[in-house]
């Protein structure tokens, strides 16, 4: 068989951001970090008391998937889910993507190169920037990284306050991990690190609803991982129309449990879009901004 030196140049750096393209068995968990994590659960039980109580008592009227959510994280959480998010901040791995989506990002920015899709590539929510790496480098091994950018969009201080009661208990389990306050100059260190931090990588940094609406450009491919309904809404509210036809919207939380979920959903809707969404794994979804039918 012949050598790819393009393939191998991507699995290299998909590798790389990743962690590794197959899964890895996690060792158990010790006794410090199950403590830690006990500690950190009881920590934000006590801080929504009120909504544990009622819980219990079936009197929080909620649609049944944000009750579900709520009875999973506020009555229900072991001790090792909770250590699980407190080993996402290994510093093993620039995402937290698996090998699966990983290939799935991958292959869509190759498309879009290939056929022509007018536009950069931006990822908004990029914790240390591991997908934005790898679609520089599929730009820069496909010949378009000096024609094309890639936007690498976040608030480099963590996650937002969300304004829904699920949304909101998660993202207290996340903020005492303390795993998605990552800062600029790490993620460029990061980008620096796989020689790809050139004049082709700009950033955004701010919170989505100050940088998103006075962004001005035009996109092949958007990728979202806010989260939140308010973040996810609020990316495609503002970018959606800069998307080129046949361009690729890809969703990181498209999952019930998560308000972007929501948000996605509330989005397509308003603005009746069909276009079939194509399921990458049990949490990563996407769509290609297809031209209507004349």
């Amino acid at each position: 068989m012949a050598f790819d030196l393009e393939q191998s140049y991507l699995d290299l750096i998909q590798t790389g951001v990743g962690g590794g393209l197959s899964k890895v068995s996690q060792p158990p968990f010790s006794k410090d970090e199950l403590a830690r994590a006990r500690a950190l659960t009881r920590r934000v039980r006590a801080r929504f008391a009120t909504e544990v109580r009622a819980l219990k008592k079936n009197k929080l009227q909620l649609p049944e998937a944000a009750l579900t959510t709520l009875r999973g994280l506020l009555l229900h959480f072991e001790a090792e889910d909770v250590a699980r998010l407190l080993r996402i901040n290994s510093p093993s791995a620039q995402t937290l993507l698996g090998p699966e989506a990983l290939t799935s990002l991958r292959n869509c920015a190759r498309q879009a190169i290939w056929l022509r899709v007018p536009g950069d590539f931006m990822e908004c929510g990029t914790w240390r920037g591991g997908a934005c790496i790898l679609m520089r480098a599929v730009q820069n091994v496909l010949g378009a990284g000096t024609r094309r950018r890639t936007w690498v969009v976040d608030s480099f201080a963590g996650l937002p306050q969300p304004e829904g009661l699920a949304d909101a208990v998660l993202h207290a389990f996340l903020k005492e991990a303390g795993s998605f306050a990552v800062s600029l100059e790490e993620v460029q260190e990061n980008f620096a690190r796989y020689g790809l931090l050139d004049d082709g990588v700009q950033f955004l940094p701010g919170w989505f609803a100050d940088t998103l609406p006075h962004w001005q450009g035009q996109l092949a491919l958007l990728r979202l991982d806010g989260d939140w309904y308010e973040s996810t809404y609020t990316a495609l509210e503002s970018l959606y129309d800069k998307v080129s036809w046949g361009g690729f919207i890809i969703i990181d939380d498209y999952h019930p449990v998560i308000g972007a979920y929501d948000a996605v959903n509330d989005f397509r809707t308003a603005r009746d879009i069909t276009d079939p969404m194509v399921k990458v794994d049990n949490q990563i979804h996407f769509w290609r901004k297809l031209p209507p039918n004349n």
